[in-house]
């Protein structure tokens, strides 16, 4: 038996680091046609483009990996089934649960990695290769800084701390805008629980305007709801939050939780949060719908098998992203939505293993 696991796992690695590459080479291929003319037209030298392909390579790789997992399983047992490997196997007899466990022991083991690298070079490589093509080919030149407490962005005459930033909405919580003159003197500041931009302007909501009389005293007028016109619109924070990517377990966690505490909207990041701890099992669970599917001999061979390989992929990632963007508007729970596409092919999997086994 253990030369069997041998040798198993001797093989899954060979096709394992096989489709990692080859997924990975060609999702840069992908990505540098869909961006060779921006670097073009920015004058980017060679050095920082390929620098932001570098930086990429760990994130990359980190989400290819269960794709890679699901491909190797595919083309491992289509080729052992090709030269009848399977079937003298399970004439020795060996069930399904002996083919499998070295394989879903890999596929743990692989996922612990993925957090691994999640946690600790994705986080110092990521924002670099963002940083590069913020500054360096899209021209923006930041003047926000992110600390894990606020946003600071400076703007026109003035200076934004932000809360929190829904990028996808375009609506700020926890506001305060300070106005300077010329001598950087504070002449007037703006506090606002709320602000959504409606198309070429800001709407507050539960604020606060003071202003700086002529005697130097403060003037104060609270407001419900008023409309503002500001130089500086949701383009301009957009690059000042931090990516999930860019941002580890534990920081993102207690980015949330500090913000939820204070009353904010902690959606988006609980879900991403769970979303962190939900993304290394998919790597199992995709090994477990995809030995059933790969033990049965089929006509087409092992093209059928990277063609089911690559739907089930894609209709993973489907279900994936579906789930996520239910769960940051509110119609599912954050950790329903983070882990719903896992349960579901988990128990897909499952029942595959038992009809299989049957």
């Amino acid at each position: 038996m253990k030369i069997i696991t041998r040798y198993f796992y001797k093989e899954f690695f060979t096709f394992f680091f096989i489709s990692l590459i080859t997924s990975s080479v060609l999702y840069f291929v992908i990505d540098f046609f869909g961006k060779i003319d921006n670097f073009f037209e920015s004058n980017v030298p060679l050095d920082i483009a390929l620098s932001y392909f570098f930086y990429q390579i760990p994130l990359v790789v980190q989400q290819m990996i269960p794709i890679s997992v699901l491909i190797s399983i595919m083309l491992m047992f289509g080729l052992m089934n090709k030269h009848n490997e399977i079937l003298a196997l399970r004439g020795s007899g060996l069930n399904l649960f002996n083919l499998s466990y070295p394989l879903i022991g890999l596929s743990i083991l692989i996922g612990v990695g993925s957090f691994f690298l999640s946690e600790s070079i994705v986080p110092i490589t990521s924002p670099k290769a963002n940083r590069i093509w913020d500054i360096q080919v899209q021209k923006r030149h930041s003047k926000g800084a992110y600390k894990l407490s606020h946003i600071w962005y400076r703007g026109d005459g003035s200076v934004y701390q932000i809360r929190t930033f829904d990028s996808r909405k375009n609506i700020i919580e926890g506001l305060t805008i300070f106005f300077f003159d010329k001598d950087f003197t504070l002449i007037k500041r703006i506090d606002a629980g709320k602000a959504t931009w409606n198309e070429d302007q800001w709407n507050l909501a539960d604020g606060l305007i003071q202003t700086i009389e002529a005697d130097g005293s403060w003037k104060s007028v609270r407001f419900k709801h008023r409309s503002i016109n500001l130089p500086e619109g949701p383009e301009n924070f957009k690059h000042t939050m931090k990516a999930p990517e860019e941002m580890s377990f534990w920081e993102l966690k207690n980015y949330t939780r500090k913000i939820r505490k204070e009353g904010y909207d902690s959606t988006r990041g609980e879900v991403d949060l769970n979303i962190k701890i939900a993304f290394p099992f998919i790597s199992l669970v995709l090994t477990l719908v995809g030995i059933p599917l790969a033990l049965r001999k089929k006509k087409g061979g092992i093209p059928l098998n990277i063609t089911i390989g690559i739907g089930i992929s894609f209709l993973y990632l489907l279900t994936f992203g579906l789930s996520r963007s239910l769960a940051i508007s509110g119609v599912l729970p954050p950790i329903l939505g983070a882990w719903m596409a896992n349960l579901l092919f988990l128990f897909l999997g499952i029942y595959l293993m038992l009809a299989e086994q049957s």
